[in-house]
């Protein structure tokens, strides 16, 4: 009996040191349109007369190594608008996440559900993580970082 509460209790520790909160997520990446996408590089823009930023989020297909050269995106990307502060924000009523698909003038969808959580903002940069969906086509989850760009 005293080798099966010394199991249970090494067990125990065991769990206990692996701890889910320190394991770091992944980069961003999904789904738009159905092909596949993950995150390369982003860039945020000031919109005049607010406090929102209009945000890219270009793939892993993007040649240009300077986030704000790219205009545009041969492939999918995601645009986004929302403030350049650290919180918490609900997708679809505090900000909204369009999947784009280039050249296709019927294949943006804009999420219906999911979150965008900005880690951090540090000389013009902005740290977060994200998880929206459209549908089973159209989602994406994982962390990212935009370059502010005037």
């Amino acid at each position: 009996m005293s080798k099966l509460f010394k199991a249970l209790f090494l067990g125990l520790i065991f769990l206990h040191h692996c701890n889910p909160t320190n394991v770091q997520p992944s980069l961003l990446e999904g789904a738009i349109a159905g092909l596949s996408y993950r995150y390369q590089f982003g860039k945020a823009q000031p919109v005049d007369n607010t406090d929102l930023y209009d945000s890219k989020l270009f793939g892993e297909d993007q040649v240009e190594e300077e986030p704000c050269l790219i205009n545009f995106s041969s492939r999918g990307y995601i645009s986004v608008q929302l403030p350049f502060k650290e919180g918490f924000y609900q997708v679809p009523s505090e900000v909204s996440i369009i999947f784009n698909l280039p050249g296709v003038t019927d294949e943006s969808y804009s999420a219906t559900s999911g979150f965008i959580e900005v880690m951090g903002v540090n000389l013009g940069r902005i740290n977060a993580y994200m998880e929206v969906d459209y549908d089973s086509l159209n989602w994406v989850e994982g962390t990212f970082v935009l370059d502010k760009c005037y």
